[in-house]
């Protein structure tokens, strides 16, 4: 009786360790994919932008945006750790001067992560000393490489624009409406030589809004004529289309 015992206790401890070891042995695999998996994540996020020249820090610009058209878009470091690391300062290397429009978001549109690039946002992208200011800040203290005039497809500035060109008594707005408004109309002008109506003259005008803003910049910004002619900044315009999420760029 005592043998029958003594054998049916060694066959319950047997039974017991090889449940343990079944139910344990999984984890240090388990471990060793946890940890591969957080090494490959940093890998991905810990590469910064880093544009030398003018002509670099477009091409990061251009190739963001056809990630974004493609829905392959970068591992963005978005965590407490990148968001540490700006407490200290930004290094920005582009400007984006772009439309206050929801559907327009340059950090998505060029696909870039926190602290790649500096947003001035303002209906009708339009520039006035703030905005001016603002893109020489970036240019002279952050040393952004290349700034960005970014128009948009159906643009509500730029339709009210060429709206109260063609119909100015009983277009409604305010005092200060009127005021962005007046910085379209030269853009409007211009794309009225075209004999374009409707639709067509909006999205012509669009186009000319942000080549004009471009081209004010290095007129009235004697800080950001003299970067562009020692090749230090490079100042485009484009226009972002609502449709399709690409940028058509006027170089």
């Amino acid at each position: 009786m005592q043998i029958k015992k003594t054998i049916a206790a060694v066959l319950f401890s047997i039974m017991m360790i090889g449940a343990l070891s079944g139910c344990t042995s999984p984890q240090p695999e388990a471990a060793e994919e946890n940890s591969t998996s957080e090494v490959i994540s940093t890998e991905e996020t810990e590469e910064r932008q880093t544009a030398e020249t003018p002509e670099e820090a477009l091409q990061f610009l251009k190739d963001g945006n056809q990630r974004f058209v493609d829905n392959n878009q970068a591992n963005n470091d978005l965590s407490e750790t990148r968001r540490n690391e700006l407490v200290e300062g930004q290094e920005p290397f582009a400007v984006v001067v772009a439309c206050s429009d929801s559907r327009v978001v340059p950090e998505h549109a060029f696909d870039q992560g926190l602290g790649d690039i500096f947003v001035v946002r303002v209906a009708g992208n339009i520039l006035d000393p703030a905005e001016i200011g603002s893109v020489e800040y970036a240019v002279d203290h952050l040393d952004s490489k290349v700034v960005v005039v970014l128009g948009h497809e159906s643009c509500g500035a730029v339709t009210a624009a060429v709206e109260k060109d063609q119909n100015t008594e009983n277009s409604h707005t305010t005092e200060h409406i009127d005021a962005f408004l007046d910085n379209i109309e030269p853009a409007v002008a211009r794309a009225k030589e075209s004999e374009l109506e409707g639709k067509e003259l909006v999205e012509k005008t669009a186009e000319i809004n942000a080549e004009l803003a471009a081209a004010q910049l290095l007129s009235d910004s004697s800080l950001i004529k003299s970067a562009s002619e020692n090749n230090e900044v490079k100042v485009v315009s484009g226009k972002y289309l609502l449709t399709t999420g690409a940028v058509e760029w006027h170089e």
